[in-house]
C-alpha cells in the first residue's frame, strides 16, 4: 500500500483517485471545492482536506511529509508546479508527479525545466492525445490502438460490422480465413461487457474485439473491415494546444485543415504550420462546411475545449458527407449519449489517467491502457527475479494459477514477440502483456510480479 496525495479533485483527479483507492492504497485529495470534496467522500472511502495545494500549510495538514508520492492535477498547472516543488523542497516527498497542459511548458526552445519545480515526471493530456488520435488515423478501422514494448507489440480495437468475415462466426473460423496471421483476440466487450473469449466464442454484429499482434501482422486488419483507403485529407476543429500540436505532426503526410473561431489564436496558429491551412471561421456553419468540401474529408477531428461544439460538428460534418469522424468530449454523460451516434469518441480524462497510472503502480508496470468503460486494462509489467525470488520466473503460464479475470496476451522476450499460450514459461527481464477485467486485479499482479527480499 502507498500513501499518495492527489492535488485537485476534478475529472481526472477523481478518477484516479478511486482506481487508485480501488488498489489499495490511501488516498487524500486536495482541493480548493468543499462540495467536490464533499462528493467524492460520498462516493470513496478517502481522506479530503479543502485549500491550495501549493500552501505548505495545506499540505502539512494533509500529511504530505509521509507520502510515497504526490500527483498534482489541479485545474490551474501554476499551481501544480508550485505544488510539486513545496512537495519535494520542503516536505522531501519521494517522487512528484504534474500535469501540465501549456505547449510552452512541454518544449526545450521554451526553456522550461521540470527539474526547476522539483518535478519528476510531467503528464501532457496534449501531448497524450496528439499520439491517441494519429495512432488512430494511421490505422484505418480501429477506434482503439495501443502499443507497447516500444511499438513491437500492438492491440487494436475494431467493431464488429455486419458484412465483416468474423460477423456471426466463431473464433476459431478465424484461423481459417487467415491461417498465416500470428493473432490472438485478448478481449471481447458484448453490449459493454468484457468477455475472454475462446475459440467456441460466437463473434456478432457491434462486438468490440481487441486483437494483440505484432506490427506486421497487424496487417491483417483491412481483412476485417470494409477496404479502407488510406486517409488523404484531415480537418481539425480548434486550434488549442491539441489542434495546433496535431496539426503540425499530420502537415507533412496530409493534407490538413484546421478551423479555429478566434482571430487571434488562428494567426498564431498558422505561423507556427507549414502547409497547413488555417481558417478562421465557425465550425458550426453548414455552409461553411460545404464550402470546404467537407464531403472530401477522410477524417474530421473535434478538438477545441467545448463538448457541445465537439459533438454538434462532428454530427453535422458526418451528416454532409465526412467519411470518419473523431471528437474529444470529456463529459462522461456526454460521452454516453453520442457514442453510437459519432464514429470514434476519445475521453481526455481517460487517456490522461492511463498515462499516470503506469507512474503511479510499481516501478515493474511500465504501460497501463483503460478499455472502454468497465474498468479493463491491458497494461505492460516486466518480471524481475529468478526461481528463487520470483513467483512466476520459470513457470509456465498454465502453472501460474491466475483467476480467471486475468488473461496473458503476449510475452516480450529480448526484443522478440511470442504471443501467450498455457505452455509458455516466463523468464527473466520478460515483459508480459497482460488483460484484466477489473482494477481490483492489480493488487494480485502486483503481487505475483514483486521479487523477494534479497534479490536487489
Amino acid at each position: 500500500m502507498k500513501k499518495i496525495t492527489v492535488f485537485g479533485g476534478g475529472s481526472v483527479g477523481s478518477s484516479l483517485a478511486k482506481i487508485l483507492s480501488d488498489d489499495g492504497n490511501d488516498i487524500t485529495v486536495i482541493d480548493t471545492e468543499e462540495s467536490v470534496l464533499d462528493d467524492l467522500q460520498e462516493k470513496i472511502d478517502i481522506k479530503t482536506l479543502c485549500g491550495n495545494a501549493a500552501y505548505p500549510a495545506i499540505q502539512k495538514l494533509a500529511g504530505v511529509k509521509d507520502c510515497d508520492m504526490i500527483i498534482a492535477v489541479t485545474a490551474s498547472d501554476e499551481v501544480n508546479m508550485v505544488a510539486c516543488q513545496i512537495a519535494k523542497q520542503v516536505f522531501n516527498v519521494p517522487r512528484t508527479v504534474a500535469r501540465l497542459r501549456p505547449n510552452e511548458y512541454l518544449t526545450a526552445e521554451e526553456g522550461f525545466k521540470k527539474d526547476l519545480f522539483s518535478i519528476d515526471e510531467v503528464i501532457s493530456p496534449s501531448v497524450l492525445l496528439t499520439e491517441y488520435l494519429q495512432n488512430i488515423m494511421t490505422h484505418p478501422g480501429c477506434f482503439q490502438f495501443f502499443q507497447f514494448s516500444g511499438g513491437l507489440v500492438q492491440v487494436v480495437a475494431v467493431k464488429v460490422l455486419a458484412d465483416g468475415p468474423l460477423a456471426g462466426k466463431k473464433l476459431s473460423d478465424f484461423r481459417i480465413h487467415l491461417p498465416k496471421v500470428d493473432v490472438r483476440v485478448g478481449i471481447i466487450f458484448k453490449d459493454d461487457k468484457p468477455i475472454y473469449p475462446t475459440g467456441d466464442t460466437v463473434v456478432e454484429v457491434d462486438d468490440e474485439v481487441y486483437f494483440i499482434a505484432t506490427e506486421e501482422n497487424m496487417r491483417f486488419m483491412s481483412e476485417l473491415r470494409k477496404v479502407e483507403g488510406q486517409a488523404h485529407n484531415v480537418m481539425i476543429a480548434g486550434g488549442g494546444n491539441v489542434g495546433s500540436v496535431l496539426a503540425k505532426n499530420l502537415e507533412s503526410n496530409y493534407s490538413v485543415k484546421l478551423i479555429e473561431k478566434d482571430k487571434t489564436k488562428s494567426k498564431k496558429v498558422a505561423e507556427k504550420l507549414t502547409s497547413t491551412v488555417v481558417l478562421n471561421d465557425d465550425i458550426s456553419d453548414e455552409n461553411f462546411l460545404k464550402d470546404e468540401g467537407i464531403n472530401d474529408v477522410d477524417y474530421f477531428c473535434a478538438v477545441t475545449n467545448d463538448d457541445q461544439m465537439n459533438i454538434l460538428s462532428s454530427k453535422l460534418s458526418r451528416d454532409l458527407g465526412a467519411k470518419k469522424t473523431i471528437a474529444i468530449i470529456n463529459k462522461s454523460s456526454y460521452r454516453s449519449l453520442v457514442s453510437k451516434e459519432l464514429d470514434i469518441v476519445v475521453s481526455p480524462a481517460d487517456v490522461t489517467i492511463s498515462s499516470l497510472l503506469a507512474s503511479v503502480r510499481t516501478s515493474d508496470i511500465v504501460k497501463v491502457n483503460s478499455l472502454g468503460k468497465s474498468g479493463a486494462e491491458v497494461i505492460e509489467v516486466i518480471a524481475h527475479g529468478d526461481k528463487k525470488t520470483s513467483k512466476l520466473v520459470g513457470k509456465k503460464i498454465s502453472e501460474l494459477a491466475l483467476p480467471e479475470t486475468i488473461n496473458i496476451g503476449a510475452v516480450v522476450r529480448n526484443n522478440k514477440v511470442i504471443l501467450a499460450n498455457e505452455d509458455i514459461q516466463i523468464e527473466e527481464e520478460d515483459h508480459v502483456i497482460i488483460f484484466t477485467l477489473n482494477k481490483k486485479d492489480i493488487a494480485i499482479i502486483e503481487k505475483l510480479f514483486q521479487v523477494e527480499v534479497g534479490f536487489f
